[in-house]
């Protein structure tokens, strides 16, 4: 439940002139998407994770790997350090291994869409990254008081961004619900420079359907990394078929 949860909810920077007018000479989401952390292999060594519905609330620990062009392993803890699961996740594979329940989750990412109503390809937005069709890529940075807005399809999805048009970093994305899921907004905030990746320090992700908020600190993170993903073997684990 916590890494679906996760799931679903799971470069140098370039600082921007404008003018009066408040648009960007020269300035294209191409240069928000040069910043973005999967450009790069990255290690998100440490992440404090709250998640909370009405009066409940859960604290873990999670670290996240990411090797290019597709490959994503999510491992959580509790915060004594004992592992609760770990997810596996590439453009068509999703595996997830429960080790409270001793249960090996076999299935296709799209099954995060069908239960959540998010597209698996906006999984990086989660962390700041940000995801359009390749056409939209050079649509100019046209900001009003430091900020771009604007909505795109993506995949048949639709979503708004909010940019920080000074350090060309995703500060808020929002997807429409469908008749099964609400609506979603991720905040990002709290940006800090490791090296020079720029990532948030802080990301509030809430569906106002469902009433479920998750809470995200990241602590340490290393990019561009070099190291394995390590695996999801579950030896002895009965496996059960996502759908």
């Amino acid at each position: 439940m916590i890494i679906s949860s996760l799931l679903a909810g799971c470069s140098a920077t370039r600082k921007a002139a404008s003018n009066d007018s408040g648009n960007i000479s020269g300035n294209t989401l191409e240069s928000v998407f040069r910043n973005n952390l999967s450009n790069n292999d990255f290690y998100i060594q440490k992440a404090e994770i709250n998640f909370f519905q009405d009066n409940i609330s859960v604290r873990v620990v999670a670290d996240m790997k990411f090797k290019r062009p597709d490959s994503v392993m999510i491992t959580v803890r509790s915060r004594t350090g004992i592992e609760a699961g770990r997810a596996f996740i590439t453009k068509d594979t999703l595996i997830i291994k429960d080790r409270f329940n001793k249960k090996l989750l076999i299935g296709k990412p799209e099954v995060l869409a069908k239960k959540y109503g998010i597209d698996p390809s906006f999984l990086f937005t989660v962390i700041g990254d940000i995801v359009v069709e390749e056409k939209d890529r050079d649509l100019f940075l046209e900001c009003s008081k430091g900020e771009y807005r604007r909505e795109f399809y993506v995949h048949g999805k639709k979503v708004q961004y909010i940019i920080d048009c000074q350090r060309k970093k995703l500060k808020q994305a929002y997807f429409e619900g469908e008749i099964n899921s609400g609506n979603v907004t991720i905040s990002l905030k709290e940006f800090d420079n490791e090296g020079k990746t720029v990532f948030p320090g802080l990301i509030e992700i809430n569906d106002d359907l469902k009433s479920v908020g998750i809470i995200i600190e990241i602590r340490k993170i290393e990019s561009p990394w070099n190291g394995r993903l390590g695996s999801v073997s579950g030896q002895g684990y009965k496996v059960v078929k996502i759908r």
